[in-house]
């Protein structure tokens, strides 16, 4: 089942990676189809949480890449081989970095693109029979995080069930200063039915 991921804070998108594939069949690894595997990764505009990082990875699809699913170039393949195309800022575990693999002019990515706490930004995948669209949050601290061997070693990844709440959208919603809240759409309100649809694209802004 296909979902709208929304923005759980006001961001910017900075880095994609584009993994899509019918299926995956990795060695001593069940065979997995689909398996969606687009991530995204966007800056936190907030100055509640600056410097903040967020990835969302599994997606079927975003708006914010005009060429994802719509050029063959930028589209999903057979069998899961990893990158295809990536381009900007990207955040793992033990680093994080600029980057420009494959034919991204394909994908048409926004980077750059600010998007606000509510709005759209992808819609859920599936890895086999699981649908999912996992979020990754890394924080800005003044300790040195141990695990990180290239990039940034002041970002600390973090539990955000620990500090999340969960309340329902509406363009009027109002948020506690300082709290993480991932927003979803209920009966009181529900994105335009277009926007529903997993090829909507949103137009590139104007500078």
């Amino acid at each position: 089942m296909v979902n709208p991921v929304l923005a759980p804070i006001d961001m910017i998108l900075i880095g994609f990676d584009n993994r899509n594939a019918d299926y995956s069949e990795r060695e001593g690894e069940e065979k997995q189809t689909p398996f969606n595997d687009l991530e995204l990764c966007f800056e936190s505009e907030s100055p509640e949480w600056p410097n903040m990082i967020i990835c969302t990875y599994h997606l079927l699809s975003s708006p914010l890449l005009l060429g994802h699913n719509i050029n063959l170039d930028c589209s999903e393949i057979e069998e899961w081989q990893g990158t295809r195309q990536a381009k900007g800022h990207l955040y793992f575990s033990n680093d994080d970095y600029d980057t420009e693999q494959g034919d991204t002019d394909a994908c048409e990515a926004l980077l750059g693109y600010s998007v606000k706490r509510g709005e759209l930004i992808g819609y859920t995948g599936s890895v086999g029979n699981h649908s999912m669209a996992p979020f990754r949050f890394k924080v800005q601290h003044t300790t040195i995080n141990p695990t990180v061997q290239q990039g940034n070693k002041y970002l600390h990844w973090v539990q955000p069930g620990s500090f999340f709440f969960w309340k329902c959208y509406t363009p009027n919603t109002t948020y506690p200063k300082g709290v993480l809240a991932y927003p979803f759409t209920c009966e009181n309100y529900q994105l335009p039915q277009e926007q529903n649809n997993p090829n909507y694209k949103y137009a590139k802004q104007e500078n």
